[in-house]
């Protein structure tokens, strides 16, 4: 890494650590939610649920860094080829998610709700969250509308399956799309299986926490699935990092719009903060940086998301069972960039443009080795793969 670059990570992360100060007023609103997200400090991820990083610990690429020419330019929004989805590796754009749901575009006010969901009001209508406090055993929601966001409480224990539902956190929301809380003291499975999580857009200067910041977060004893799951108009899929499996999914239209400087939300599409392993990501199409309604680069994309697929450690953690496969990786400001990380797998996937490489290698501090790294190639912005190879990054 330069100089250069070091010294503009630190705006980056300043505006980190001011976005986590106005979620940190806004959940201690209430006295109840406080005490969940007490009980839920030093869970595995390495981070306190609801908020991004900290200050310091995004280290890829910051907003201001002097520009390199993409790796590969936009195509003109076409028609896409029948193995654009790599010979069908990875999905087709708007072919997975909630049943119902038609094509969108990012600043579309709302999804129509289709026919046979039912509509779920917040449970608080300040913070614009929907309340999951019991849920012991089985715990079933199906072809729900969420007008909200899903906030998990510190007694969500036993499992809980999201099935055939949209996640729509409407403007003014004050965390992330599924806000996990569980606590260590028993286990949570959360399986999302045909789920759309899609923020409302605000405008310029308008805030809305869902929009800038992970749909979804791990915890200390939770196991997450993710299934054939759209994930548009947020500041990434998953800040996941210990038993995480994400198969058949998308990942698109990084929301920037409201921010005056993009490099505010500056996330990973899938970032295991801190996280020990397993993660499992295969089949999925994660092209954060595009307007997937036009087949367009969504304006400055790489200043927010530092990698799609990004890896970090915590206090000397390490990531180990951590497998990506049969995937597109696109549009960050690298594919991926991993600081951490014991024998990683990566395999068989397709590298779409990025403002800086496809596989970023690291500075001397940095630990990641990898177990395996073959057959992954270079594709264009619609995820038409080349023969062109990515090289393991050094």
């Amino acid at each position: 890494m330069t100089a250069g670059r070091r010294n503009l990570l630190l705006a980056g992360a300043l505006a980190v650590l001011l976005g986590i100060a106005a979620v940190v007023v806004a959940l201690m609103r209430d006295s109840g939610k406080a005490a969940d997200l007490a009980a839920q400090a030093g869970a595995t991820s390495g981070v306190t649920v609801g908020r991004t990083p900290p200050s310091g610990a995004v280290s890829g690429p910051s907003a201001s860094t002097p520009a390199k020419e993409p790796t590969a330019a936009p195509s003109k929004p076409t028609a896409l080829p029948v193995n654009a989805t790599g010979g069908g590796r990875y999905p087709a754009r708007f072919s997975v998610g909630a049943p119902g749901v038609k094509p969108y575009k990012q600043s579309d006010k709302s999804l129509p709700v289709p026919k046979g969901y039912k509509v779920v009001n917040p449970s608080n209508k300040d913070s614009k969250e929907w309340d999951l406090y019991d849920c012991k055993g089985t715990k079933n929601l199906d072809h729900m509308y969420f007008k909200a966001f899903i906030y998990v409480g510190t007694s969500c224990h036993g499992t809980v399956n999201i099935t055939n539902s949209i996640i729509a956190p409407p403007a003014g929301s004050q965390n992330r799309a599924v806000l996990v809380n569980s606590d260590a003291s028993a286990s949570l499975k959360l399986n999302l299986t045909n789920v759309t999580i899609r923020p409302e857009p605000v405008g310029l200067g308008e805030k809305s926490t869902p929009l800038n910041d992970h749909a979804i977060n791990d915890c200390q004893t939770c196991t997450i699935t993710l299934n054939r799951v759209d994930v548009a108009n947020t500041g990434g899929m998953c800040l996941c990092g210990a038993r995480t499996t994400i198969r058949h999914s998308w990942l698109h239209d990084n929301y920037i719009a409201n921010l005056t400087d993009p490099a505010q939300a500056h996330t990973g599409g899938v970032f295991p903060y801190g996280g020990t392993g397993p993660v499992t990501i295969e089949n999925s199409r994660l092209e954060p940086g595009i307007d997937a309604h036009s087949g367009k680069e969504v304006k400055n994309y790489w200043k927010a998301i530092t990698a799609v697929l990004f890896t970090q450690s915590v206090d000397g953690s390490v990531l180990r069972n951590y497998s990506v496969r049969n995937s597109f990786i696109s549009l960050g400001a690298y594919g991926l960039y991993a600081q951490t990380g014991a024998g990683l797998r990566v395999t068989d996937n397709v590298f779409g443009p990025t403002h800086w490489d496809a596989a970023g290698g690291c500075d001397s501090n940095c630990s990641a080795t990898y177990g395996e790294w073959s057959n992954n190639v270079v594709g264009t912005i619609d995820g038409v793969p080349t023969k062109k190879k990515v090289p393991q990054p050094k």
